[in-house]
């Protein structure tokens, strides 16, 4: 009796749950209706009041709502939303339930396809069709990572990325092709932005001029062939020229469809790459829509390269010497569009190149070769692109972020990470303050006497900021700090540093970020941008932290190796020395080495003893450890009270020459013989 009752509980409770569940999809799914509502009447504050609301409880929620939010926002240009839409868009991303969510977030991964590339949306429309739960914490994942401003609560590379769709849909109508309802430009756009250059008309034939440019171009034989011929054969050859040049002419008038074209030019996409990126897009010869094409081949009918196919009875062949309609149409839409840009001009030249100099020995494939040989070269600068690049990363003075990590154990043997996050703000501070020059009353000279540009302006202000995500990309720590930013040209203080020591979980991901801000409301910035409109320099680093070191009391530990030199009263706390985090160290200058050896095993005696050996090799240009060669190699016995020793160990490095050098570093307990080995590399330079 008393277990019936058990299961008559649980089932009531089973029922109240499940009466919960469709009670919260139901509100959910009201709130989805009503903001739509509103927003058909125009007001549109009303229905992102009336979402936000759905989204303010834990739990469950409709993505429907998180999409349209942000769909919403980024459409009217809401900056004083972009908070919000970021903050409901992830929850849509991870804690959306039911069909409806499952519908809006498979379409969200289609919208998501040209930025994140082949690899991943495979993968997503896997984990969409397996409902696992790793895919709204990859999506998340993608975004917090591209986040220029991780300090901030909008993202705005994904502002930027729904504003990129909002406008791509009011552009780009020639027909609705994509999953943005727009044309093909729209999978570009979306990708990198506006275009530096483009390019659109029609490609014509010029008409009038036709014949005689057939004329030419036409040439059967080369020049030394030409020499050799007598004048009964010369006959034959301009009597097959003529058939020639009307047959080509016919057939070029009937495989010339006027495509309408538009070309796209990026410069600068590609880090090292000189050459522009090109898109063409135009009308595509079988369905007449307007579509990406692989090139301007593309616009030329597949039977204009097998004329042949087309021969009836006993007519001349078009390909005699290797001359097509499509190698003339080649030649014809090269040659409208020589001047646009460098690689059309190249192109033609070496099309014309080909079918001059070879004459009568031309092939008959080189029509389809030239074609797949510029479709390579057109894929081939693709290839070397990112997927995609923000229009704003370039508007906001960069500012350049280091991070150094290292791992120790305290003195109860718990595993830390100590973090320096470094940063040079003093090309954005110069930027921003020329821009706005009229407005201060302090000459450039009296900037750089050492002193911190907060004091001289209190309305700058430079901010560090470092993050730890979980496993599923929610923040679980921040750290916030003011570093003083001195333009002194000294390298070392001209760096702004700020060092975080905290507890070593394991494996995190982190982000750090650099802010330069002038809280002035009398300047401006460079651009306009999403961005706060006090951001002056931005930097940011995305990273993992490294695997802890792990303290048992038998194994011999040691942490990671700090490298530095001694200058006179100069030194960076809490070391005794200046901390060379990026291993340069100034010619002629003492090397400092700072160790920690953990769990040393004492002698009878109470006593701890080990040995540290260390090696400097050279390293040459390509990366090379010279190992045969060896510029300082000793060997030091240490002898302690205790089982924890640290260190700071000076190496005469006067003598060594400028150049890159491999530091290898062994430890060995005398008493257990176990060792420990660390490497670290540093280059030695003049100073000015």
């Amino acid at each position: 009796m008393r277990q019936t009752s058990i299961y008559k509980l649980i089932s009531a409770a089973a029922i109240c749950l499940l009466i919960l569940t469709d009670l919260s999809n139901a509100q959910q799914q009201g709130a989805y209706e009503r903001g739509l509502e509103e927003l058909y009447g125009d007001n549109v504050t009303r229905a992102l009041d009336i979402w936000y609301q759905a989204y303010e409880e834990t739990g469950d929620v409709d993505a429907r709502i998180g999409i349209e939010y942000i769909k919403t926002v980024t459409e009217v240009g809401l900056q004083e939303y972009f908070d919000q839409a970021t903050e409901v868009y992830y929850r849509a991303l991870t804690d959306g339930t039911g069909m409806d969510s499952r519908v809006v977030i498979r379409r969200e991964i289609d919208r998501m396809r040209p930025i994140i590339g082949e690899g991943i949306y495979r993968q997503w429309t896997n984990w969409w069709s397996d409902e696992s739960d790793r895919l709204g914490v990859d999506m998340r994942g993608f975004w917090v990572q591209a986040d220029p401003t991780p300090a901030r609560l909008s993202n705005e590379r994904l502002i930027e990325h729904w504003q990129r769709i909002a406008e791509a849909q009011q552009r780009f109508t020639k027909n609705n092709n994509t999953v943005y309802n727009t044309d093909d430009r729209a999978l570009v756009y979306i990708r990198y932005g506006e275009p530096d250059r483009t390019k659109s008309g029609i490609l014509t034939l010029q008409s009038l001029n036709i014949r005689n440019w057939l004329q030419n171009q036409v040439n059967p034989y080369s020049r030394s062939e030409r020499a050799e011929m007598s004048g009964e054969d010369e006959h034959e050859r301009e009597f097959a020229s003529d058939i020639q040049i009307n047959r080509l002419q016919d057939a070029i008038y009937q495989f010339h469809r006027y495509p309408e074209y538009e070309i796209w030019f990026y410069e600068g996409v590609t880090a090292g790459q000189a050459e522009p990126l090109i898109y063409v897009f135009g009308t595509d010869v079988n369905s007449d829509e307007f579509v990406m094409q692989q090139g301007i081949n593309s616009f030329i009918p597949e039977r204009a390269f097998n004329p042949e196919r087309e021969r009836q009875g006993d007519e001349l062949e078009f390909t005699r010497a290797g001359l097509t309609p499509a190698l003339m149409l080649q030649l014809l839409y090269y040659e409208q569009l020589a001047q646009v840009d460098t690689y059309f001009q190249e192109r033609l030249n070496s099309l014309q190149e080909a079918v001059l100099e070879q004459g009568g020995q031309a092939f008959r494939s080189l029509d389809m070769e030239f074609r797949a040989e510029s479709v390579d070269m057109l894929n081939q600068r693709a290839a070397k692109a990112p997927v995609e690049k923000s229009t704003y990363s370039d508007q906001i003075p960069e500012i350049p972020l280091n991070i150094y990590q290292y791992r120790f154990l305290d003195e109860e043997s718990n595993p830390k990470i100590m973090t320096f996050i470094e940063s040079t703000a003093r090309e954005a501070f110069l930027i921003d303050y020329h821009r706005n020059r009229g407005r201060y009353d302090i000459e450039e000279s009296e900037l750089t006497n050492g002193k911190d540009i907060s004091e001289i302006f209190n309305y700058y202000e430079l901010k560090h900021v470092i993050q730890t995500y979980d496993d599923s990309w929610n923040i679980i720590g921040t750290e916030t700090h003011n570093p003083p930013l001195i333009l002194d040209r000294g390298d070392n203080r001209s760096r702004s540093r700020t060092i975080v020591e905290k507890d070593h979980q394991g494996r995190s991901y982190q982000a750090a970020s650099a802010e330069l801000l002038n809280f002035n409301p009398e300047t401006k910035a460079v651009y306009e941008t999403p961005f706060n409109p006090a951001l002056r320099g931005l930097g940011k680093v995305q990273f993992r932290q490294p695997a802890r070191l792990v303290s048992h009391p038998d194994s011999l530990e040691m942490a990671d190796l700090i490298l530095g030199y001694q200058k006179t009263e100069q030194f960076t706390e809490p070391f005794s020395f200046i901390v060379a985090n990026d291993g340069v160290i100034p010619f002629e200058e003492t090397l400092v080495l700072h160790f920690e050896v953990y769990n040393l095993e004492p002698r009878d005696d109470n006593f701890t003893q080990f040995e540290l050996t260390y090696r400097i090799h050279p390293v040459d240009e390509d990366g090379n450890v010279l190992t045969d060669q060896s510029e300082f190699v000793l060997t030091l016995n240490f002898v302690n009270e205790y089982s924890r020793v640290v260190e700071d160990l000076e190496i005469e490095t006067a003598e060594l020459s400028p150049g890159l050098y491999d530091l290898r570093v062994n430890v060995e307990d005398v008493v257990t013989g176990q060792q420990k080995n660390r490497t670290v590399r540093f280059e030695v330079v003049e100073v000015e």
